[in-house]
């Protein structure tokens, strides 16, 4: 009789979990995907992406590799400064993230997605269209996922 109670609350215990992990990782998808429109969302404020960014971020683009977030981020928004000081004032990001795959694994995750920039340079056309693909790979600590890595490439093709 013990014997069938411990199997019987063995098996409970088993049905429960995989009855309940769909619905961690649905939470944690909705999670992921909203930190991937927040990088999107927040193009225009650079520090508050930048909270999105773990320390140890890689970020790769234009064959160009940085592994250093804090020298990363200051050289985006020195470049920034530098672009809208030679067009006279604030410069407008905006982007559209579309096709985001998202795959979990466990507490990291792969997101895959494209990203459309439309960027407004003060007194200056418009530069419209500017697709990319890009991928992140975040990690989940304390509950809450970081960007680990970034990689951009130019959008053609699928």
């Amino acid at each position: 009789m013990q014997t069938t109670n411990t199997r019987l609350g063995a098996l409970c215990i088993v049905l429960t979990g995989l009855i309940c992990a769909p619905c961690a990782f649905a939470d944690d998808e909705e999670d992921i995907r909203a930190v991937v429109q927040q990088y999107g969302a927040l193009e225009n404020d650079l520090d508050a992406q930048a909270k999105l960014m773990r320390e140890d971020r890689v970020f790769i683009l234009g064959g160009m590799r940085r592994t250093d977030e804090a020298n990363n981020m200051a050289i985006q928004k020195a470049s920034r400064e530098a672009g809208e000081a030679a067009s006279g004032g604030k410069t407008k990001f905006m982007s559209t993230i579309t096709g985001t795959i998202v795959a979990i694994y466990g507490d990291a995750a792969v997101a895959s997605f494209v990203r459309v920039f439309n960027i407004f340079p003060h007194n200056q056309p418009a530069i419209q269209g500017n697709s990319q693909w890009v991928t992140l790979v975040l990690v989940k600590e304390g509950g809450k996922w970081g960007i680990a890595h970034t990689h951009q490439s130019p959008y053609g093709g699928n």
